[in-house]
């Protein structure tokens, strides 16, 4: 699951294009050569954006209730007013290029407020994440979707989701850990929920809405 971001025309509501770039989030335009894919350069003013960090944008800009004059914090008054009915990365539905590059300079700031000390490193926070022992073998099993993977699979070959769900107990133990994640972290792991991660698409949406000013971005997913 993910955020699909486009830049489009205000009148005509189709994509714009941009100069060919090689910005790209969870999905890559490429070639295929050799027997290998590598990454291409698109035209697209698009950015695909992982739901993995929405926590992060929602955190920065949480959803103001137009109705109610108890908001959480004052400093998300600009936000109300940009637009009222969204919160997270989706505040940018229906705002122009040139309006967006505040926006988006202002949810950096914040996100970085809240996850880096004063002397400008990253602070390291506790999480939590579930595993799972297969009760058959003993093997410890669950990476990312795993267990809804598995569940899938279940309901494919069962009646209903309580069938489902059943046999998914009978075959797997579900046990919770903690671990420390340090928030600067990037890696070559695209997916990992750390605030680095979740800032880098926000400078790519600032270049490609500084390209097409004149646009007006949407989000679908």
């Amino acid at each position: 699951m993910s955020y699909d971001l486009y830049l489009r025309n205000p009148v005509t509501k189709e994509e714009l294009t941009v100069p060919g770039h090689l910005m790209y989030g969870g999905n890559v335009m490429c070639d295929y050569i050799d027997g290998a894919f590598i990454p291409k350069p698109t035209t697209e003013a698009y950015l695909n954006i992982t739901y993995n960090y929405g926590r992060y944008y929602y955190e920065a800009f949480p959803r103001a209730d137009k109705e109610s004059n108890n908001r959480q914090h004052e400093s998300d008054v600009a936000a109300f007013m940009i637009n009222p009915d969204y919160a997270g990365i989706r505040i940018l539905n229906g705002v122009s290029g040139v309006d967006a590059v505040p926006i988006l300079e202002e949810m950096i700031r914040r996100i970085e407020n809240r996850y880096k000390r004063p002397d400008g490193t990253w602070v390291v926070t506790t999480r939590e994440r579930d595993y799972y022992i297969n009760r058959a073998t003993g093997q410890r099993e669950g990476k990312d979707f795993f267990a809804l993977g598995v569940f899938l699979r279940l309901r494919s070959e069962s009646a209903t989701d309580e069938e489902a769900s059943q046999k998914f107990d009978e075959l797997y133990e579900r046990h919770t850990e903690t671990y420390e994640m340090n928030e600067g972290s990037c890696g070559e792991d695209y997916w990992s929920e750390t605030a680095a991660n979740a800032i880098k698409p926000l400078y790519q949406l600032i270049a490609l809405s500084k390209l097409r000013p004149d646009g007006v971005w949407s989000e679908e997913s």
